[in-house]
């Protein structure tokens, strides 16, 4: 386990108080069926094939079970071959040999012209999203189900969960997306409109590996035939072709009782659509969860397991398990990357947040060495007006690829612990040599021994800086990306950049910390990345990155 001491005893804690105030939750009495490609016909005929987990009940019993499914490109065979850990990214499923003899009945299906369900593949598609409704549908109807399905997986199976609840099938009764994005173009592909190029090209690759290099490779020639990554590049900005050929949430629409799991490391991939899919569903019964730990962890711990047990218990048994008791938002607070502190809250963003802003200021801070510019934080803007400029081109992509800072600005010690939990704006003025320039800032806290940690970041490329104002916020800037605005070299804009949320309690002594990159070596590197770029501190132009303050209750 990745989670640390402090994370483990006290999730620990909290569980076991609550389940002996709650009385028992359903406990392993059955054995396992195994079922293998069952067909699953679906609107169009096309017969999809699945691997089914049922509880053994004697015969003469009519006992009927809750369905939970599980949808992917991951090859339902991997489950049985996979173990679940690194780099095995393919097995992000529960585990039959733990939720089945508790009386659930599992379902995991290979999506469309993958596995052994044949067709040809559209990867969190419109067609994945309806063909998922189709097989909820399926599942309700079995002589095996008492008619209450659930989705439930991390990742992958996160995702087509927000898709397919955004349809409304009639026979959905809950989800629970862990660790998945929800809004493909912006949590994922293309990060503050930067296709997210590190984690795409490895993962394509290896997904098509896993489907036409193993041994278990089934005999579909249309198999992982789509050019994703092509189809990703030609659709460079937001526009229709996310929501009607591809698909995401549509969270209006999304009414369905929902526990959003995420991971406060998460913010390279899955963690703004956990945050966004609590706050912006339309469902009434919801809740928020954020952890820490490695990408699975908490998804197969005792603790976590025991966590879904009791909201899947609530709403597909019918038991008390108290936790729609709770406040809806649970949080571990973290004071380092690897530990954190259990805490309940009543909303997101937390009400009592005191926001405020921290001045980007060229003074010399003497605390990065390396840096290009090692400049300063202060509550107070600069005296004067000021220009921080810097290289980009192969020199910015290279110390990207290293972890090497171009600028950093760190405030003084903290005098006492301070705790940073919500969502920043960065606002910078900058300009180019070039038509365009990109933005990946950092904040991070640095250790009286000059170590550092990530707690979150934030991507922006500048051409695509229009804001949407109807979701935008003075502490969460919300981008349009459905439209280019390029720039003239040398000219002066303002930019606000949305900086993900996090949790982070900075101890005495520690420095808050902010890094700004031209590049970070994983994402894609245009060719406009050549000249210098200029952030402008001070007067009319004060750069600033607001912070959210949380006070203790």
């Amino acid at each position: 386990m990745k989670f640390g001491v402090i994370f483990i005893t006290s999730w620990l804690a909290l569980m076991g108080s609550l389940v002996s105030a709650q009385g028992e939750l359903s406990e392993p009495e059955y054995s396992v069926i195994f079922e293998k490609d069952v067909p699953i016909r679906v609107r169009d005929g096309t017969v999809l094939r699945a691997d089914v987990y049922r509880p053994d009940v004697p015969q003469g019993n009519t006992e009927k079970f809750p369905v939970l499914l599980s949808l992917s490109a991951y090859q339902k065979v991997m489950d049985r071959i996979l173990p679940h850990e690194p780099p095995f990214t393919h097995v992000e499923r529960p585990e039959p040999d733990w939720w089945v003899p508790r009386g659930y009945t599992l379902v995991f299906i290979d999506t469309r012209g993958t596995g052994t369900s044949p067709g040809q593949s559209d990867l969190w598609s419109m067609q994945e999203a309806w063909d998922y409704y189709d097989a909820i549908e399926w599942a309700a109807d079995q002589s095996w189900s008492n008619g209450k399905v659930g989705l439930v997986g991390v990742s992958y199976y996160a995702i087509t969960q927000w898709n397919v609840s955004s349809l409304q099938p009639p026979s959905l009764t809950t989800i629970v997306p862990w660790e998945g994005w929800a809004d493909m173009y912006r949590d994922s592909v293309f990060h503050g409109g930067i296709f997210n190029q590190g984690f795409y090209g490895r993962w394509w690759l290896d997904v098509r590996g896993k489907q036409l290099l193993e041994n278990t490779r089934a005999d579909n020639s249309a198999a992982l035939s789509e050019d994703l990554i092509y189809n990703f590049m030609a659709h460079h900005l937001d526009s229709p072709w996310w929501d009607e050929v591809k698909s995401r949430a549509q969270f209006d629409k999304i009414t369905v009782p929902l526990y959003s799991s995420g991971n406060w490391g998460g913010w390279n991939h899955h963690m703004r659509g956990n945050v966004d899919g609590y706050v912006r569903s339309a469902s009434i019964h919801k809740k928020l969860e954020m952890h820490i730990g490695g990408h699975t962890d908490a998804f197969y711990s005792d603790e976590g397991k025991h966590e879904m047990l009791r909201w899947y218990d609530h709403w597909l048994k019918g038991k008390d398990t108290g936790i729609m008791d709770e406040p809806p938002v649970k949080l571990c607070i973290r004071t380092s990357v690897r530990e954190c502190e259990w805490r309940f809250e009543n909303e997101w963003p937390l009400a009592r947040t005191q926001y405020r802003r921290y001045y980007l200021n060229p003074e010399a801070a003497g605390v990065v060495q390396d840096a290009v510019h090692d400049a300063i934080l202060t509550t107070t803007p600069p005296s004067r007006e000021g220009q921080l400029v810097y290289p980009t081109g192969p020199e910015a992509y290279s110390r990207g690829l290293a972890g090497q800072p171009t600028l950093t600005f760190v405030t003084e010690p903290m005098s006492e612990d301070v705790e940073i939990t919500g969502h920043s704006n960065l606002v910078m003025w900058v300009s180019s040599e070039t038509d365009d320039m990109d933005i990946f800032a950092y904040l991070r806290n640095m250790a009286p021994d000059g170590t550092v940690e990530t707690s979150t970041r934030g991507i922006l490329r500048v051409a695509l800086r229009k804001l949407n104002p109807e979701l935008s916020t003075p502490y969460r800037p919300y981008h349009s990306h459905n439209e280019e605005q390029k720039l003239t070299p040398g000219e002066v804009v303002p930019v606000q950049v949305e900086i993900w949320a996090t949790s982070m309690v900075f101890k005495a002594g520690h420095r808050i910390r902010l890094d700004v990159q031209p590049h970070d070596g994983q994402h894609y590197f245009a060719a406009y990345a050549l000249g210098n770029n200029t952030i402008y501190t001070g007067g009319d132009r004060a750069s600033y990155i607001l912070l959210p303050f949380v006070p203790a209750k």
